[in-house]
């Protein structure tokens, strides 16, 4: 299996992608993040977080060589929908955009245009590490790149079914924690409130009747399973800061 094809052999599998997150731009632990989950089964792709990590544009590209090195999707998580961001991380071979706080079709159909060459889009080609795959055809690949919209807000819910409509997009992404925050209950994760569920639903059936794929951010594993059980396609099982938080709680309960 390689970086171009994991998330999309796991829906071929019939099962949802499994996602980790990334904010510290530190290349070995990106690098052992990547082996041992990919050693280990335990994850399909590896999204670097670029609204709220720390990743520039040289770490980006070391993290993107370790994970694709690893046979894992690297995917980006976009500080907003630009252009030229849009464009630098697709010539390093990421595999996957997501886009934040998108709350309306025409930002949605933005980050499409971004992702595809023309005739489709509006990005300028200038392949970097995509062009040194021998046999590879960076044009007809970029058509393979995911673009997925995330819903964070109170807008991007009530136009869900509009925004997940848009041609070439692949997808909706829900952030609860942004969302959680529009909907006045506060910003969390794996969270049960009925108003986040009612979300997951709302997003569920708009990307149904579009044919497209609905995705969650999680930080706890068995939450995003059992979302995953609810019919979304790619779920956040990881994320490195809550984890790295977590282990270090674990001196509370032993002292």
């Amino acid at each position: 299996m390689t970086d171009r094809d994991s998330v999309r052999a796991a829906w071929d599998a019939g099962r949802a992608a499994r996602n980790g997150w990334l904010t510290v731009p530190d290349p070995h632990l990106v690098e052992l993040v990547a082996a041992h989950a990919a050693g280990h089964g335990l994850l399909d792709a590896l999204t670097l977080d670029l609204q709220h990590g720390l990743f520039d544009r040289a770490r980006s590209a070391d993290a993107v060589r370790a994970i694709a090195a690893h046979g894992l999707a690297p995917l980006v998580r976009l500080p907003a929908v630009d252009e030229s961001v849009v464009g630098f991380v697709l010539d390093l071979g990421v595999r996957g955009v997501i886009a934040p706080m998108v709350s309306d079709a025409a930002t949605a159909g933005e980050l499409v245009a971004a992702c595809r060459y023309p005739p489709a889009g509006r990005r300028s080609f200038g392949p970097v590490r995509t062009a040194l795959r021998p046999g590879d055809d960076p044009i007809a690949a970029a058509d393979s790149v995911l673009a997925f919209a995330m819903i964070e807000t109170a807008d991007a819910l009530d136009r869900a079914a509009d925004i997940a409509a848009v041609p070439g997009l692949d997808g909706l992404f829900v952030g609860p924690g942004d969302l959680g925050v529009a909907l006045g209950i506060g910003p969390a994760q794996n969270r049960e409130e009925p108003a986040i569920h009612d979300a997951f639903a709302r997003v569920l059936a708009a990307t149904a009747a579009a044919g497209t794929r609905a995705a969650v951010h999680a930080t706890d594993p068995h939450y995003a399973a059992a979302r995953a059980g609810d019919g979304f396609a790619l779920v956040t099982v990881w994320s490195d800061v809550p984890a790295l938080l977590g282990t270090l709680d674990g001196v509370r309960a032993a002292f």
